[in-house]
């Protein structure tokens, strides 16, 4: 029969039935693989805290094996990303203030509506800016710059912008 498991936990009481299944004391299993009876004990406690290769063994020895087994395909990606669509308004690309200084800024539309800017900082010689801007200052500025809007940073140089919208 099979038992679909998800956690490590899980296999607590699996294999405590497999061993008695097969009429077998802690210590006699432990014989079989070649621990001890407190081993033994440890494993079905606690299956997490032994290694793969040791519990393969105990399994194998008390008639169980492990099937890996894909679920169902997961969803894609793509309806995970139009959630913020609903939540939140369209974004004219041009609604997006943007901060002056070294560098330059490079705007995107998102498939959700939202808009990806980005600070290049490379010019089209290669140059880099002198100074770069110190941890969280761009995204300051940028939300001092759009207020009304929800700016979120994915790394130093790259936000994500939407249209703020009342959630209550």
């Amino acid at each position: 029969m099979d038992y679909p498991l998800r956690f490590v936990d899980q296999l607590r009481p699996h294999l405590k039935a497999l061993r008695k299944k097969r009429g077998l004391t802690q210590a006699q299993a432990g014989a079989l693989v070649g621990v001890s009876q407190a081993r033994i004990a440890e494993i079905e406690a606690n299956p997490g805290a032994v290694n793969f290769e040791q519990l393969m063994r105990l399994l194998s020895a008390l008639g169980g094996s492990f099937a890996v087994r894909e679920d169902a395909p997961s969803t894609p990606v793509l309806h995970v990303v139009d959630e913020p669509a609903r939540a939140y308004g369209t974004l004219p690309d041009t609604d997006v203030k943007l901060p002056q200084g070294p560098g330059r800024w490079a705007v995107r539309r998102m498939n959700d509506q939202s808009v990806l800017v980005s600070l290049v900082v490379q010019d089209a010689a290669g140059a880099v800016p002198a100074r770069s801007a110190g941890p969280g200052e761009l995204l300051r500025a940028l939300q001092a710059l759009n207020p009304d809007k929800d700016v979120k940073p994915t790394s130093r140089r790259n936000f994500v912008v939407r249209t703020r919208e009342d959630a209550w």
